[in-house]
């Protein structure tokens, strides 16, 4: 059993190379898309079963579980290149408008590429928008660090224009008798004894 997976934006790609669809092999295919299901953000799903041979209904139960899911979500579910057998027996259980069914190879090789590049603007358009928030945000961050700056130094200034300003207070200066500003030495005699 080969199975192929890819997921092109939230396109689901299932690709089941097993020449026999026998009865291991739809429980592997189930348990396989199950897994993948459960494991991305899956809306549609592109079943490739070009290599598939589906020889009864148990086959076409496989192919059923990937439309159940897809109904459930309101998604699309495409079949791509089915075999004559896949077609006949979806005609006979009147399922032909459950699945979009592409069944020549370069339509199918389109819708792919078209898939693909609607993927890659997707994407495209979400890292621009993911960088345009990453600049937004580190705008807002240097606005807030110049606003808290600006208030600091606000803050500063106020605190001192409302310091009281420190007065120098002058001694006052002694003049002499004779006019000069040096101030008189005392003689002190001392006693004899």
């Amino acid at each position: 059993m080969e199975v192929k997976q890819q997921m092109i934006g939230s396109t689901l790609l299932y690709k089941y190379h097993d020449p026999v669809f026998n009865e291991i092999g739809i429980i592997n295919y189930k348990r396989n898309l199950a897994i993948l299901l459960d494991k991305y953000p899956v809306e549609d799903i592109i079943l490739d079963v070009e290599n598939t041979k589906i020889v009864d209904n148990n086959g076409l139960s496989a192919i059923m579980f990937a439309r159940r899911y897809t109904l459930a979500k309101g998604c699309s579910c495409v079949l791509g290149m089915p075999r004559p057998k896949l077609l006949s027996l979806l005609k006979t259980a009147k399922l032909t408008d459950a699945f979009k069914i592409i069944q020549r190879k370069d339509e199918y090789q389109t819708y792919l590429r078209t898939l693909v590049e609607k993927a890659d603007k997707e994407r495209a358009a979400k890292e621009a928008e993911k960088a345009r928030r990453t600049e937004e945000a580190r705008r807002a961050e240097e606005a807030r660090k110049a606003g808290e700056a600006r208030k600091a130094e606000e803050t500063r200034k106020q605190t001192s224009d409302e310091a009281p300003k420190e007065e120098k207070i002058e001694k006052p200066k002694i003049e002499n008798s004779n006019g000069s500003k040096k101030p008189k030495r005392r003689i002190v005699k001392k006693k004899e004894s």
